[in-house]
């Protein structure tokens, strides 16, 4: 179970995430720079108190997840279409996770709708030891019932400290495997249902800004690589980080260079964009829940 000073920091995670996820949403209107959304909301949880947990993802249309601007890329938010911002704080290692959508236009008010609608469902039926296949099960009703899927191959997860993804999966569909699965209390869970116009899966795309320590030591890299990958550890210990961020401390025509050099030893994991597969538009709603003996809190409404 959560001590005091772990929920002090969870909740507070909780409040700092919220507030920077509805800036973000805020700031979302045709033409604006994805970039300087995203700055904005890393700074706003700087500035009170926190750290980012992991860089803002504004992922727009069929752009499931993962997109942050890199060293030079900055995509402008469209006329019409779909964009999710996903982001989190982290506060002496406890962290906050949650995402919203804004509909662009009127032509997918009814997925951005069906999505939000699938999540304040979980909201009403989350108890503590309830069956992660009901969870599944209730996004994938409203999702479905409204016209659209859910994407299968993206998931909620369960956090720790310092772990943003610590090993349990959270399906949007009801995966029988997750029959007899419960959320216990003493968990902390992120439930994210995602939906689409599309076939309801993603795959990777060429994008790639987005990594994180993997725990791995490489033997043979070079000098700079070396000096770039114990800065990592120190600054961002196993939690994602974007590349832009080392440009503070690095030199830009070298960072490329000494990333690629790590992906390659296998000392950082990348995480390119997610692409929904038949191009359908995508919405994505998220909120962090504590699960404990009693009640389960959600931190991040």
């Amino acid at each position: 179970m959560f001590t005091q000073e772990e929920m002090e920091n969870l909740l507070k995670a909780g409040r700092i995430g919220a507030e920077a996820r509805n800036i973000g949403a805020s700031l979302v209107k045709e033409g604006a720079s994805s970039r300087e959304i995203c700055e904005e909301v890393e700074g706003l949880i700087i500035k009170r108190g926190a750290k980012p947990a992991f860089p803002c993802n504004l992922s727009i249309n069929e752009i499931a997840a993962h997109y942050t601007p890199g060293l030079d890329d900055d995509l402008k938010i469209p006329g019409i279409g779909v964009v999710k911002i996903d982001v989190g704080a982290e506060l002496n290692g406890y962290i906050s996770d949650t995402a919203t959508s804004v509909a662009i236009g009127d032509s997918f008010k009814g997925l951005v709708s069906a999505v939000e609608r699938s999540l304040s469902s979980v909201v009403s039926l989350m108890k503590p030891n309830i069956s992660i296949y009901d969870v599944g099960k209730t996004i994938e009703k409203i999702i479905k019932e409204s016209g659209f899927r859910p994407i299968k191959n993206l998931t909620g997860h369960t956090i720790s400290r310092y772990n943003l993804h610590a090993g349990e999966s959270i399906p949007n569909y009801p995966d029988r495997t997750y029959f007899y699965k419960k959320l216990r209390p003493g968990t902390q869970v992120a439930i994210e249902p995602f939906g689409t116009t599309g076939r309801g899966y993603v795959v990777d795309g060429s994008i790639t800004n987005i990594y994180s320590f993997s725990g791995r030591n490489p033997k043979n890299v070079s000098g700079d690589a070396l000096n770039l990958l114990n800065y990592i550890k120190e600054k961002y210990k196993k939690l994602p980080f974007a590349s832009r961020w080392l440009l503070k401390e690095f030199e830009a025509s070298k960072v490329p260079r000494m990333i690629g050099e790590l992906v390659r030893q296998k000392a950082l994991i990348g995480y390119p964009v997610l692409i929904e597969v038949s191009k359908g538009m995508v919405a994505q709603f998220e909120h962090t829940f504590l699960v404990l003996q009693n009640e389960v809190v959600v931190t991040t409404k």
